[in-house]
């Protein structure tokens, strides 16, 4: 049995994140289960020692600091293509053109929500954003239709389906248009220091398996990215202090979907 926590995050990860696991272990001698644990955590603590409390194996995004120190072995091996660095704000419907042609100076000088915990806000910071961290992603979307902050961000991979669960802010929030935020973000795993055996396998598996995970991601993220029209859209482009510099060169490769 594999332990997988996969909580903290929107179910359109959640689902493309545990049919990755499953196909990257499918092929193990053994029949091997996975325990899909969809937990949320809302203290960073208790996110930060999942592994050390049991779990096996979890994806998060690389350089992310609630694990910094612990004992774990990182897959160096983006999941996503980096697509979860591709940000779309989210904005009150009434206010879409005052986005239009924002500048990243402009941009910075808004009121930026991001739920507590998440990896974004300290990088949003360091990138001089105005930042309000609090709550979580339904009380940020209540408070960008009251007015309480001016913008959210979502991965491309998962603002339209947040969207579409979230009925009742239609009418009131929407998608800005126009313009795309963009960080190296990779996601990656994290393996329990003691299933050695496990992260060796997901490795070479990562590699020997690169057709069927790029069918895959565009089973599921091949309709939003072109619903997201990145390529139409204003890159304004910030730095991620979290991630070490080996990183970018692999997210180079990441970018198919993109034109500049």
């Amino acid at each position: 049995m594999i332990k997988f926590w996969n909580g903290n995050k929107s179910s359109t990860r959640q689902d493309y994140e545990y049919e990755l696991l499953e196909c990257l272990v499918r092929e193990r001698q053994e029949e091997t289960l996975i325990d899909n644990d969809l937990t949320d955590y809302p203290c960073a603590q208790d996110e930060g020692n999942v592994l050390e409390n049991g779990c096996d194996i979890l994806v998060t995004v690389a350089g992310n600091r609630k694990f910094a120190g612990k004992p774990l072995i990182e897959i160096k091996q983006p999941l996503c293509k980096g697509l979860l660095g591709w940000r779309l704000c989210i904005v009150a419907t009434e206010r879409v053109d005052e986005f239009e042609n924002i500048t990243l100076a402009q941009l910075k000088g808004k009121k930026l929500g991001v739920p507590a915990t998440w990896v974004d806000a300290e990088l949003f910071r360091a990138n001089g954003f105005n930042v309000l961290e609090q709550g979580n992603l339904d009380d940020m979307l209540g408070w960008v239709q009251d007015g309480s902050v001016d913008f959210i961000t979502l991965g491309a991979n998962e603002a339209h389906d947040i969207l579409a669960q979230n009925q009742h802010y239609s009418d009131v929030l929407s998608i800005e248009p126009t313009m795309a935020i963009y960080y190296p973000f990779p996601l990656v795993f994290y393996v329990n220091q003691q299933q050695e055996e496990l992260a060796e396998l997901l490795s070479q598996q990562l590699l020997e398996k690169k057709s069927q995970v790029a069918e895959l991601f565009n089973h599921h993220y091949g309709d939003v990215i072109r619903q997201a029209a990145l390529q139409k859209r204003r890159k304004l482009s910030l730095s991620n202090p979290l991630l070490s510099d080996d990183y970018h060169l692999l997210l180079e490769a990441y970018e198919p979907f993109v034109v500049e």
